[in-house]
């Protein structure tokens, strides 16, 4: 059923207790298309062969979806095109799913499994978002998920199996189209217009990298200053550990005084940079409490003692740093992300607003920086709203397409296409050319933001890794839309993972620094001279 009120259409999936007489039959072809509510806007399913079909268990009625090899999909499919509007809206899903021996053909392909797909078809051409895809043999399990809306999509909703081969039951699964505010509010919601004081306003363009992980004898003797021997004059210092591990840092106090130990050679960062005129943003890249698997959401989001040690933490750092000339920003947050905020949890902004006003009574002068949520996505800041703060300026970061900038990461595929060229747009989307103008209309959300609000934008990282073909020219691609856009920043990473080094060559296996400049760090020295400029 559709149910209105004032700021809310909520869907009802209720297919599952339709008459049995919908269930496909072996002898039907094709799929078969159900009306499963008797409203004013029915919702048509199509139910693809006698895999998938509904059944009842202990008194609720079930979508059973069945795939026999890891090759084949099944989907129960709909079509949402009866809402019209989509402008600053958000679908909100919840439901349960169940599984029994569903199986992956590799287990590092994140998106296989069940699991409810959104597929938005636009002007911008057509996206996916998925659910987390379950798998294995589980017991009824949530499943909450909020997907942002594009404006003039047609929507098209399935649920069921992808690229397993296995059982899996879906139950109590219900849509609502939401405003976008309405999931992250913000604080300050009327603020029409970012603020900056007028040494803000003014500062000069920087450009730079991200700092190594460690804090070496090699980074202060070698590295700080061969970042400035190319070009250099912004440097965004890491504090981390434990970096990708599940439920890190789960410790208060051991987090705390891991915090405080690493302030003696923050000084130090701060004190080599002044004196090779760089500046430093000091970035706490992992949160006390870690990240949850599977998913990524941070548990300081989740659990108040972790976000109450992230407010601890910036007291510290900023009390420690605070009025250094080398310093030019503080960046709470390295790459918040919640897909969705109970009644009684924090929210990804307000946490930051929380962490900003504690860190603004202690330093009057410099700037804040806020990452916008989903890992810094650019597409985020359709919902992003500027704080009543002044001298906050916003972070994204630029790793899109996602299976291009990671392949041969963590599990991901290489691939065959290169930059400019057909490739994957994301994890759970068809594939598409990319150039130059796709990576604009990327970071439209980014630049939209900036020009609404007038907000100053600041990319804290953007890379692809080395064996990427056409890595240079997506580099080059990326800094001159950065450049066009007047926004500052930061390449990951300058000697950190040889994975992201502008100093190894293009092969993959090729552990050891090449002895000629590659052409990705080509591309960055001739961006750097602007610097000088």
């Amino acid at each position: 059923m559709i149910i209105f009120n004032d700021r809310y259409a909520i869907l009802v999936l209720i297919p599952f207790c339709v008459a049995m007489s919908i269930v496909l039959r072996a002898e039907s072809s094709g799929p078969q298309s159900v009306d499963i509510f008797n409203d004013e806007i029915p919702l048509q399913w199509e139910l693809y062969d006698d895999g998938c079909r509904v059944i009842g268990e202990n008194g609720h009625r079930l979508l059973e979806v069945v795939t026999t090899d890891v090759f084949s999909d099944n989907w129960a499919m709909a079509d949402l095109n009866a809402f019209d509007g989509f402008e600053g809206k958000a679908l909100r899903v919840r439901g349960e799913i169940r599984c029994e021996q569903l199986a992956r053909e590799n287990s590092t392909y994140r998106w296989a499994g069940a699991k409810l797909v959104v597929v938005q078809e636009s002007t911008n051409g057509e996206r996916e978002s998925s659910t987390l895809a379950k798998y294995g043999t589980t017991q009824w399990e949530p499943v909450e998920e909020i997907f942002f809306l594009d404006p003039g999509s047609e929507l098209t909703v399935m649920i069921g199996i992808e690229g397993a081969s296995g059982s899996a039951w879906f139950r109590n699964f219900n849509l609502a189209l939401i405003d976008a505010t309405d999931v992250y509010p913000a604080a300050g919601s009327n603020i029409t217009q970012a603020a900056y004081s007028e040494s803000v306003e003014s500062m000069p363009h920087r450009r730079g990298f991200m700092s190594p992980s460690t804090f070496t004898e090699a980074f202060f003797g070698k590295d700080m200053p061969e970042m400035k021997r190319w070009g250099a004059n912004l440097l965004r210092l890491q504090l981390i550990r434990n970096w990708n591990q599940a439920d890190s840092d789960q410790s208060v106090e051991e987090y705390l005084l891991w915090v405080r130990q690493r302030v003696p050679d923050i000084l130090r960062v701060l004190d080599l940079a002044d004196e090779l005129d760089m500046q430093v943003v000091l970035d706490l890249h992992v949160p006390p409490g870690g990240r949850r698997r599977p998913g990524g959401e941070m548990n300081l989001f989740h659990e108040k003692k972790f976000a109450e040690a992230f407010l601890d933490a910036w007291k510290v750092l900023a009390t420690s740093v605070a009025g250094h000339p080398a310093l030019y920003g503080y960046d709470l947050l390295n790459e918040p992300y919640q897909k969705v905020v109970p009644a009684d949890e924090v929210d990804y902004l307000e946490l930051q607003y929380r962490a900003a006003q504690m860190v603004r009574e202690i330093d009057k002068e410099t700037p804040i920086i806020i990452e916008s949520n989903l890992n810094a996505s650019p597409k985020t800041f359709r919902y992003l709203k500027p704080l009543p703060l002044e001298d906050i300026i916003y972070q994204v970061h630029m790793y899109e397409p996602a299976l291009y900038t990671h392949q041969g990461v963590g599990g991901n595929p290489l691939l065959e296409a290169a930059y400019p060229g057909t490739l994957p747009a994301g994890f759970y989307e068809k594939n598409e050319y990319f150039d130059r103008r796709k990576l604009k209309e990327v970071l439209q959300p980014v630049r939209d933001f900036q020009l609404k609000y007038g907000a100053k934008i600041y990319v804290g990282e953007f890379s692809t890794a080395r064996w990427s073909k056409g890595g240079e020219r997506y580099l080059e691609d990326c800094i001159s839309i950065f450049e066009e856009y007047g926004w500052d920043w930061s390449y990951h990473a300058f000697r950190e993972w040889d994975g992201w080094s502008l100093e190894h060559a293009d092969e993959k296996e090729d552990r050891k620094r090449s002895e000629s400049d590659t052409d990705r760090k080509k591309v960055l020295l001739q961006a750097l001279e602007r610097n000088s400029q």
